[in-house]
């Protein structure tokens, strides 16, 4: 009945038992996620709090709450098994490895766009230890992004997912509460 908390309790606490997470890491800039993001469809995106005043070059984002993708230079690819099946989520972390950003793999979601997401970053060895001080998750937001060129700038937007599952849904509720959040619009 609590299988979709296992792999969120492996995370929230390092040294809970029974939940092996495989993380594998990638780089990847801004605008190779911005470009490739979109095709994942339906995602539980969960930004941090983290003030972002970065910027780059041919890319802006469309709402405030996108800002910190434009920081990610790694993306973590996790995955476990729970006694539900299979979880998948990315860890979207900074340049000096603090998380920005975690986006999940639900069961509305393109499954191949996401694989298409992952072949676009480079795999690395674990480019920085996770930071104990990374920044509290701020939203919890089903959302479909959308990646379009406007006067040679690219513009990552999202909208509220359309069509989500009963257990889509109930998933990405169960994942929001681990946080301590309310899953929003």
């Amino acid at each position: 009945m609590f299988g979709w908390l296992a792999p969120h309790v492996a995370h929230l606490c390092p040294r809970a038992d029974g939940v092996a997470v495989s993380r594998h890491w990638l780089r990847i800039t801004p605008l190779q996620l911005a470009r490739h993001l979109p095709a994942a469809g339906c995602v539980l995106y969960l930004p941090c709090a983290a003030r972002v005043d970065e910027t780059v070059p041919s890319l802006l984002v469309g709402r405030c709450e996108l800002a910190p993708l434009l920081r990610v230079r790694w993306l973590v690819a996790a995955s476990a098994i729970g006694s539900d099946g299979p979880h998948e989520w990315l860890e979207c972390r900074a340049r000096d490895g603090r998380l920005c950003a975690r986006l999940h793999l639900l069961p509305d979601s393109d499954y191949l766009g996401w694989d298409a997401l992952l072949a676009a970053g480079a795999p690395v060895p674990a480019a920085c230890a996770t930071r104990p001080d990374d920044a509290r998750i701020a939203a919890a937001r089903l959302l479909e992004f959308r990646c379009r060129r406007v006067a040679g700038i690219d513009l990552l937007d999202a909208s509220p997912a359309a069509d989500i599952s009963t257990l889509g849904g109930g998933i990405a509720r169960g994942i929001a509460r681990v946080e301590g959040l309310v899953l929003g619009d």
